[in-house]
């Protein structure tokens, strides 16, 4: 068993592995290890008076009214009888069809496992469409916390839980010279054509340990993704404060807190009540988080909340998901034909904006002319309008009809008989 955990890919605390070293072996025989391990198990609790219990056999549980538990004990396999990751998929597969549920909490205590297995259950706690609260028991390390990383939130329940453990890494044992003291001498053959198969174990064995690179090339690969997927699912809340937590160290509580690892310190008692507020808010928000994608929407929405408000609800009649989300529609159909006025009235106002343009060039192009042609010679000459405030040369200011017919010599002739 020892062996099995030295030789392949791992998400895992090794202290904790040699800690437990008689359990591994004694899981492997067969022995039951519920004293040790429980054995990977779902159940649905209710609000019983306050209290949160088992359901009984019978009872009506109305949607979303349920909480489910999950627990995840000790060393993660990917094909396991205790913590295997193909049961934990099935469980949380059944829970996220189940109506009955309104959210989920994972019970931890685990140092992590097997590469192969964690990324899917990473993503079916990231994509689950109720939340799961994480609950550290003990450890969220390595290929666990690979796992859990996209839970809704993450809280320890003491200050000296650990979490972490974020790295992958692999050991390679040479049991030549083990062999060789009971008298065998081991020898490898392999095919013409298999020049790279198991190369990278080849050249560490070959090296005696000093070349390593093709090893750390296929660990990366694995590393890099696990990086990556706790990134994803944690986001914003890694701090960056505090020691970085993605280099494969353990911390306890307040400093996991601190680096964004975990979201709080909660009392193991207390986490349903914790869970069934998230469900709470969850519900509220549902309408926010899987309709509002288009801008103006938040807006429309807050519109309906406000027309709730001002409408008071009949005794004992709340508002619900399903009327908020009628009014939400009527809201948006509302906005979506003021946009379409709005879209109409643009297209006018440019095809305006664009003969505006058109007659503003052609006003130029007359002026030009105007100006042109007012400086050519005639027997009046051609006036060019003035505009106010131009300056007159002396002499050349232009007279108006009364002054012209004024100077003629029969108007004279009458003015001086009299007339």
């Amino acid at each position: 068993m020892i062996c099995r955990c030295l030789s392949g890919q791992w998400h895992i605390d090794p202290q904790w592995m040699f800690q437990h070293a008689d359990l591994l072996v004694r899981a492997d025989n067969g022995e039951a290890l519920e004293g040790h391990w429980p054995k990977m198990t779902s159940s649905l609790l209710v609000d019983q008076g306050g209290v949160f219990a088992a359901a009984a056999k019978g009872d009506t549980i109305g949607k979303g009214q349920a909480l489910g538990v999950i627990n995840l004990i000790g060393p993660i396999y990917k094909y396991g009888y205790y913590s295997g990751s193909k049961i934990f998929g099935s469980l949380l597969s059944g829970m996220a069809s189940d109506d009955r549920v309104g959210g989920v909490r994972v019970i931890t205590d685990t140092p992590g496992g097997q590469v192969n297995g964690s990324r899917e259950i990473f993503e079916l706690v990231r994509d689950f469409p109720k939340p799961v609260l994480t609950t550290v028991d003990g450890f969220l390390a390595s290929a666990g916390y690979h796992q859990l990383s996209g839970s809704t939130r993450i809280v320890a329940t003491q200050p000296t839980d650990q979490i972490g453990s974020i790295g992958t890494y692999q050991s390679f044992a040479d049991w030549e010279a083990y062999y060789e003291s009971m008298g065998l001498k081991m020898y490898s053959v392999y095919a013409d054509r298999s020049t790279e198969k198991n190369e990278e174990f080849r050249q560490i064995i070959d090296s005696k340990g000093k070349q390593t690179e093709l090893a750390q090339k296929m660990l990366t690969a694995y590393n890099n993704q696990f990086l990556a997927d706790v990134k994803a699912g944690r986001g914003k809340k890694l701090t960056g404060k505090g020691d970085d937590p993605l280099k494969g160290r353990l911390f306890f509580s307040d400093a996991s807190i601190e680096n964004g690892l975990i979201d709080d310190l909660v009392p193991a008692s207390d986490s349903f009540s914790v869970l069934s507020d998230m469900v709470t808010t969850s519900k509220k928000s549902t309408i926010t988080m899987s309709t509002i994608k288009k801008p103006g929407l938040v807006a429309a929405f807050m519109a309906a909340l406000k027309s709730i408000d001002e409408q008071p609800e009949a005794e004992g009649n709340e508002p619900t998901v399903e009327s908020l989300t009628a009014q939400l529609a009527q809201a948006t159909t509302e906005r979506d034909t003021a946009l379409g006025q709005v879209a109409t009235l643009t297209t006018e106002r440019d095809a305006a904006q664009t003969s505006v343009t058109t007659l503003t060039t052609k006003n130029t192009e007359l002026q030009a002319t105007v100006d042109k042609y007012g400086d050519q010679p005639g027997a009046m000459g051609t006036q060019t309008l003035k505009k106010d405030g131009d300056k007159i040369p002396e002499g050349t200011e232009s007279k108006t009809l009364q002054q012209i017919i004024d100077e003629l010599p029969s108007e004279k002739e009458a003015a001086a008989m009299g007339f």
